[in-house]
């Protein structure tokens, strides 16, 4: 949408602020956007695009990009498919909710006192929806207990005592968008290189998807762990880091002194390293040994399924594990046939289906 459709400013940031001069462009914003927000935009239009939410223009909060929203570029909905649909809503709704007064509400809360046992509970009333017109509901429950009927010191009749007895369970395994708020918490990488860098622990083998997404460690994973320099591994240091060349950016620090710690941490590692008795043991080691130069095979994971490869990076010996299976059926029980398996630099014939092997014997 940026670089094709030219429907929203540069978005590789994590900004939340706008600078004070593009205050004077959010009406031609709005007029971009009209033709696929008619109703929200209309009542805008007739307040000249006053923006309510003035603290949002901030320039001392802008670095190298401001927050991502919609430009004056004329909105064409037909152009995009469901999933720019879906996020250009987004990025309008939380646009639009600038131009909005502030949701308000009021949360009541009542204890009870039970035999010295203390109840609590709360619910919240909604005062004036604001900016939730344009952004959506949130999750605050409906109002069923009507706690505001009551006053302090009442005296109240218990008529039913229910318990449940559970297990507190362990969180579950991370997805790609909890590492994701991790990494922004912990000022891990930056808004254009985060992504990356799960992809690349993906690609390297060090974590894994399983179960629906959620990321795993492999041993090859939890080995580097144990390998790697416990200061290297901590979220702190990488966030000093990271504060530092943001310092150094404004101006306000010196590159060489970060350079020259940067270089003295560096020789300290080497050393640790070359006096360490640790060492890193293939974590995907097979008991097969290579046909081709007899080293041990090493199993892997692939986007094809499981293949074996040689431990030895001069070999080029690779097969699959598992026969792909390829559109090709049998013409008999029309079941899916296998592809051609590679044995170092030689494709292997296609062997039978199973069921058709038991049915010519």
């Amino acid at each position: 949408m940026y670089e094709q459709y030219k429907l929203v400013t540069y978005p590789r940031t994590d900004s939340r602020y706008l600078t004070k001069d593009m205050e004077a462009t959010m009406l031609d914003r709005l007029h971009g956007i009209a033709s696929g927000y008619r109703d929200e935009v209309k009542p805008l239009l007739a307040k000249k695009g006053k923006v309510l939410a003035k603290r949002v223009f901030n320039n001392e909060k802008v670095t190298d990009h401001h927050a991502i929203i919609p430009t004056e570029e004329r909105l064409h909905l037909s152009d995009l498919d469901s999933d720019e649909k879906k996020l250009y809503d987004i990025i309008v709704r939380r646009f639009l909710a600038l131009f909005h007064e502030p949701y308000k509400y009021e949360t009541i809360q009542a204890s009870f006192d039970l035999n010295g046992e203390i109840f609590s509970t709360r619910e919240t009333a909604v005062i004036e929806e604001g900016f939730r017109q344009v952004t959506g509901k949130g999750e605050e429950k409906e109002l069923k207990l009507n706690l505001s009927s009551l006053s302090k010191g009442q005296t109240l009749t218990v008529k039913s005592v229910s318990s449940e007895q559970k297990l507190t369970e362990p969180p579950g395994r991370y997805t790609e968008a909890d590492i994701l708020s991790q990494m922004e918490k912990y000022s891990l990488g930056t808004p254009a290189t985060r992504a990356e860098i799960i992809e690349r622990l993906l690609t390297t083998e060090a974590v894994e998807r399983q179960n629906g997404g959620r990321l795993h460690p492999t041993g090859k994973g939890k080995q580097l762990m144990d390998l790697v320099n416990e200061d290297l591994k901590s979220p702190e240091l990488t966030a000093k880091w990271e504060q530092e060349l943001e310092a150094i950016a404004r101006g306000k620090a010196s590159p060489k002194e970060f350079l020259k710690k940067i270089r003295q941490q560096t020789q300290q590692l080497v050393s640790e390293i070359k006096t360490s008795d640790k060492s890193y043991r293939a974590h995907n080691l097979t008991g097969s040994k290579c046909p081709e130069c007899g080293s041990f095979l090493k199993e892997r994971n692939t986007k094809d399924g499981k293949v074996l490869v040689c431990s030895d990076m001069e070999c080029s010996y690779r097969k699959r594990k598992d026969p792909k299976l390829s559109n090709r059926r049998c013409p008999q029980c029309h079941k899916k046939n296998g592809d051609p398996q590679r044995q170092g630099r030689h494709l292997l014939p296609v062997p039978p289906v199973q069921c058709c092997r038991e049915g010519a014997g």
